[in-house]
């Protein structure tokens, strides 16, 4: 876990295809995104990277900049952050649980999803929802980040969770932290695109942007699952997403608020599901 006054160096490059691994001295990671691909490192690193363009003149540098790693990643101020029955903690640290409290160790390095936005606690309050009521065996966890998701549905009863992310530092991230929580044998990670075919699953994790919700829901993809959370947008986005849900899915009410972002439940009807396939 870096120190929140740790300062990041974050130089951000287009052109070229982001190499899945680099050895440049100081490099924390590769984070691509889009047309644009992101190097943190933990100390300047211009001399590193005029190395790094001689041999790689496709690069070009666009920006960067630097700031302390606190201020990046939004820490919890105080730990451990409690969602729902969920404690989560960035650090080792020794803590009392109750017997229906599940710890979280979650080291996010330079992923999000370290428990404190709106969306991800949403989805763990689902999760929780969920579980109380029904124990689905496999679960698939789209844009696992941090893998708290994973390790969260792991945790509470998940035989098999697959975790998939674009990012080869969130896979990267997401594996420290299986391990960190003992679920490295039930949490499969997969590198990939979630628009590509997906594994299998009882119930669908999405906590993704809304345009990528919104180009995910026009096919009837949610239907082969059992149920499904979702999360990734606005409040004032839920009438649309509402709109774009096709008629196998049902909302469980309520809706999951929280400071102005919705998270949904789902649950899948079979035989609208089978209707619609």
């Amino acid at each position: 876990m870096l120190d929140p006054e740790q300062l990041l160096y974050v130089y951000e490059l287009k052109g070229g295809v982001p190499p899945p691994f680099l050895d440049l001295e100081g490099l924390l990671g590769v984070w691509p995104e889009a047309d644009y691909t992101y190097l943190f490192f933990t100390s300047p690193a211009d001399a590193t990277l005029k190395s790094f363009f001689r041999h790689h003149p496709e690069y070009s540098l666009t920006s960067h900049y630097r700031l302390p790693y606190g201020h990046w990643q939004q820490l919890a101020a105080q730990e451990p952050l409690v969602v729902d029955r969920f404690k989560i903690v960035t650090s080792k640290q020794s803590l009392k649980l109750s017997g229906s409290e599940i710890l979280l160790w979650i080291d996010p390095g330079v992923i999000f999803g370290s428990g404190l936005h709106p969306t991800t606690r949403g989805c763990l309050r689902g999760l929780s929802i969920l579980y109380s009521e029904a124990t689905p065996a496999t679960v698939l966890d789209l844009g696992t980040g941090t893998g708290i998701l994973a390790i969260a549905a792991a945790k509470l009863g998940a035989q098999q969770v697959d975790a998939v992310d674009l990012n080869p530092m969130a896979i990267t991230t997401a594996a420290a932290n299986c391990e960190r929580n003992g679920v490295k044998e039930s949490v499969r990670l997969i590198r990939g695109d979630a628009r590509d075919q997906l594994p299998e699953a009882e119930l669908l994790c999405i906590n993704i942007h809304f345009d990528f919700l919104e180009s995910f829901f026009q096919s009837s993809a949610v239907c082969h699952y059992r149920w499904a959370l979702v999360s990734g947008f606005l409040k004032e986005k839920l009438p649309e997403v509402r709109a774009l849900l096709p008629s196998c899915a049902v909302v469980k009410e309520p809706v999951l608020e929280e400071k102005g972002w919705a998270t949904l439940l789902l649950e899948i009807e079979r035989e609208r599901s089978d209707s619609s396939l």
